[in-house]
């Protein structure tokens, strides 16, 4: 049987999340994307190829990647048609989702969601593909702890490496690299470790960069990093250093690509409901993601467009 396994790019919950996939069917082929309008485009086209081109039928399972109102219709017609063609598809993940985006796709797949709010994709995959197995158990543990920094065991600096690897051409060669890796046991090697070496010196050098550009303002109650982010600085991680250097409530991380991630010291506001207010965006209380319509070269207009999102929401409260 044929088996497709698209999941998360960005960190270790969508790496380990495949790689639990790789464990129930070690066959599949592996695709890792990012969120957005083009990074679901090219998920419909190669669920396309694969049921249109190809006698054989299989199941298609997509972990880690939420679906935002704006891509509904998108996921329908791609999912009726690989349906009509015999294929079966499961949806694992845990962000929020829409009854109507509930609703929307499942007369077509098999959804598994978490409401809890308490796991992470990994989680979700081990519970319903190798509820057993010893390993899916590890990788899935391990991605809880990143997911949701709760720091109760080591972790080697692979979601740097995640980061890292999207530098790369061969990025997703890579990250499939290290999915097949992680299915065996391998956590760590060599190999990652010369990478690693490599990327400090990169990263450090990024940190420098950014923290003389970054600009602390208030927005209402809400002091806000805002902060023009590095392919060498791994989001979650970095906004750890920010908020012990500023102080600040949340903090804004824009990318010369046009994206937006949030992530927040406290509980003061919802990184979801600051990305709702923004294009594309979705993601947790915690920590979100979006893009944003502002020329990244303009860092005014960039921070002006990112102080409005966050506006809205302490308008809303009022």
């Amino acid at each position: 049987m044929k088996i497709m396994i698209f999941s998360h790019e960005s960190d270790l919950d969508g790496l380990y999340s495949a790689t639990i996939g790789l464990l129930r069917y070690p066959q599949a082929m592996t695709v890792f994307l990012g969120y957005g309008a083009e990074n679901f485009q090219k998920l419909g086209n190669f669920i396309y190829s694969a049921t249109h081109y190809s006698p054989e039928r299989g199941l298609i399972i997509i972990a880690d990647l939420g679906l935002n109102d704006d891509l509904i219709e998108t996921c329908r017609q791609t999912f009726s048609d690989a349906v009509r063609n015999g294929w079966k598809i499961m949806w694992v993940d845990h962000h929020p989702w829409s009854q109507q985006a509930i609703d929307a796709i499942k007369p077509f797949v098999e959804i598994v969601l978490d409401a809890s709010g308490n796991k992470c994709a990994a989680d979700l995959m081990h519970e319903t593909l190798l509820p057993g197995n010893a390993l899916a158990a590890k990788l899935a543990g391990m991605a809880h702890t990143m997911d949701f920094f709760t720091k109760d065991q080591y972790l080697t600096p692979i979601s740097e490496i995640i980061h890292y690897y999207q530098t790369f051409p061969d990025f997703y060669d890579r990250l499939s690299g290290l999915a097949r890796k992680s299915a065996k046991g391998v956590l760590w090697d060599v190999g990652m470790q010369a990478d690693y070496n490599d990327y400090v010196r990169l990263r450090d050098e990024a940190k420098a960069q950014v923290f003389a550009t970054m600009q602390i303002r208030s927005v209402g109650r809400i002091k806000v990093a805002y902060v023009q982010s590095s392919p060498y600085l791994q989001s979650s991680l970095f906004s750890e250093e920010v908020f012990a250097k500023t102080n600040a409530d949340l903090a804004m991380f824009y990318s010369a690509k046009g994206k937006v991630s949030i992530r927040r010291n406290n509980d003061a506001i919802s990184c979801r409901d600051v990305a709702a207010n923004l294009p594309e965006g979705g993601g947790h209380a915690y920590a979100a993601g979006a893009t944003f319509k502002s020329d990244s070269a303009d860092a005014s207009a960039v921070i002006s467009e990112l102080e409005a999102a966050v506006a809205k929401v302490l308008s809303s409260q009022l």
